[in-house]
């Protein structure tokens, strides 16, 4: 059994390095570079940064990424595996300046897709690995997790099974971002069977998502050559100020968005997973309350103002 997770996970590698490169970009394709602007301050120039939409930013766009558990407490056993697709439906504050300014139209729904490998290892361990895909974009995440079932298997009681779990994912493919995820999570289940080849098993669980980011570097004006022509002279539109007969030319415009310290989100979830035969499907449901944390870049605070966001998942694969 443990062969065909094996050749699961290399057919899914394969997939993610042969996907097409020269996509148009999408919707979702973010570009930074409009959370930095040039300003005259007296007799000299300043890059300004926008450190609080970024930060806001990743957070919504890290909870997008973040693997979901889409699964109860108890473990696959020591000969179980599982794969699974995984489709959600997640809100986002498309409204906001720091999506408008940097996607190209931005909605309040952003689908997502999740596949997953699930393995069973000594009785109550459990690995898993696979991706995440945000559609009308060039991202993937890399994504995977370990979870220890130390109190399973008490099916015929009213007794719930306890699991711990541990994921992690890393932002592919988004040209202006630097993105990892890790996630402790806490999850509580019970197992109802109906007969031999049936199961319904809810479930509720706690995760402590937690985010970190920061920005390849970016040009605050990128349409302008910094560099003179074959003439020694640079461009007219790139004197700064604009129109200024004595303006000079464009100066330093290079920046970089710092890792102001860890994103937390919390993200209280409930489900469903049903099995007949080796047919899986689950049902989940995330709530993931506004941003609060705060972080220091340069000695400013910076407070994560992301709003609340929604994640509604339907899963479907095969449980071994």
């Amino acid at each position: 059994m443990h062969r065909r997770f094996v050749h699961f996970l290399a057919f899914a590698a394969a997939g993610l390095a042969t996907w097409p490169s020269t996509a148009h970009a999408g919707k979702y394709d973010l570009d930074l570079t409009p959370l930095g602007s040039i300003e005259q301050q007296g007799d000299s120039t300043v890059i300004i940064q926008d450190n609080a939409a970024f930060r806001s930013l990743s957070s919504q766009l890290g909870t997008l990424i973040a693997p979901k558990p889409v699964d109860p407490a108890d473990s696959l056993g020591l000969s179980g595996f599982a794969v699974s697709a995984d489709f959600s439906v997640n809100t986002i504050s498309g409204g906001e300046d720091y999506w408008r300014n940097t996607s190209d139209g931005a909605d309040n729904a952003v689908p997502t897709m999740q596949i997953m490998g699930r393995k069973g290892l000594w009785p109550g361990i459990e690995v898993g690995a696979g991706a995440t895909h945000v559609f009308d974009s060039r991202m993937w995440a890399l994504t995977g997790y370990g979870k220890i079932a130390f109190h399973e298997g008490f099916h015929h009681l009213p007794i719930p099974s306890i699991a711990i779990r541990g994921s992690f994912s890393r932002l592919l493919g988004a040209k202006d971002f630097n993105m990892t995820t890790a996630a402790p999570a806490v999850t509580i289940s019970h197992l109802f069977g109906l007969g031999k080849s049936f199961s319904l098993t809810p479930y509720v669980g706690y995760e402590a998502l937690i985010i970190l980011s920061r920005s390849q570097v970016l040009d605050a004006s990128p349409a302008c050559d910094e560099y003179p022509d074959a003439y020694n002279e640079a461009p007219a539109d790139c004197d700064f100020p604009a129109g200024d007969p004595n303006a000079i030319n464009k100066p330093a415009s290079e920046f970089v968005f710092d890792n102001g310290g860890a994103i937390v989100r919390h993200r209280p979830h409930l489900g469903v997973r049903v099995i007949f035969s080796v047919i899986r499907i689950g049902l989940e449901a995330m709530i993931v309350p506004q941003g609060s944390s705060e972080g220091d870049v340069d000695g400013e605070t910076v407070v994560d103002g992301s709003g609340l966001q929604q994640q509604y998942t339907v899963s479907v694969g095969l449980d071994f």
